[in-house]
């Protein structure tokens, strides 16, 4: 299929200008415009649509039974609606779009219902994503993310370059999504630009710090690029 690049090249330039001096940005960037090509990604995004559907057998006192989701729910805001500035930069909706996303790209390679088996394999998953980034399918050992973590996650706030990098970043993945599936992929983006929130403010908070910078939003992409070409069920 032959793409417009026009205003996908106008993004990546527009990034490469302003934060060319970022350790593995350009890697990054090439690894999103790569998704036009990418059977995977399309696969993912289309197993979103499903979702209202559900992808799980699972009950939600099962759900709640999991630590990670215990903690999300007691710790983290749930506004009605989203201003950073004022509910703070983490709230539940960022942790629900990183178990779904978890859920898309589980769904998409097993291509049935979750199972049971498949949500505690799912939440293995999201604790090792939280403490070990792009790590996530090598670790041997990693601390599980207790309440304080989660306490901490509510506490982050933005450093400006990094939030205009998130942007910038955003705007060259909408995109690449735009020509790859057209004017419907809205809600499929935020969902993305949410979980990717939540895994840069990890790897913020990993480092003992309350700010997410510039190398935070590189980390936690190239977690998230590696997460959508990785078969979960395998780890």
């Amino acid at each position: 299929m032959v793409y417009d690049m026009k205003g996908i090249k106008k993004a990546q330039n527009k990034i490469l200008k302003e934060f060319n001096n970022i350790k593995g940005l350009e890697e990054i960037i090439e690894k999103v415009i790569n998704l036009l090509s990418s059977d995977r990604y399309a696969l993912v995004y289309d197993v979103s649509g499903l979702m209202e559907g559900g992808l799980r057998d699972e009950s939600l006192d099962d759900l709640l039974s999991l630590s990670q989701v215990g903690y999300a729910a007691n710790v983290l805001r749930d506004p009605p609606l989203y201003v950073a500035s004022l509910t703070g930069v983490i709230i539940s909706s960022h942790f629900i779009a990183m178990v779904s996303m978890v859920d898309f790209i589980s769904y998409a390679y097993k291509q049935e219902n979750l199972t049971h088996e498949d949500l505690k394999k799912n939440h293995t998953i999201l604790e090792r994503l939280m403490c070990c980034l792009d790590g996530f399918d090598t670790v041997g050992s990693y601390d599980v993310p207790d309440e304080s973590f989660y306490l901490k996650l509510r506490g982050v706030k933005w450093d400006k370059r990094a939030k205009k990098l998130f942007k910038r970043l955003s705007t060259l993945k909408f995109e690449v999504s735009f020509e790859k599936f057209g004017s419907g992929t809205t809600s499929f983006g935020t969902g993305e630009d949410f979980a990717l929130t939540f895994l840069a403010a990890c790897n913020c908070v990993n480092h003992e710090r309350d700010r997410i910078n510039p190398e935070d939003v590189v980390i936690a992409y190239k977690t998230y690029l590696k997460l959508i070409d990785t078969d979960i069920s395998s780890l």
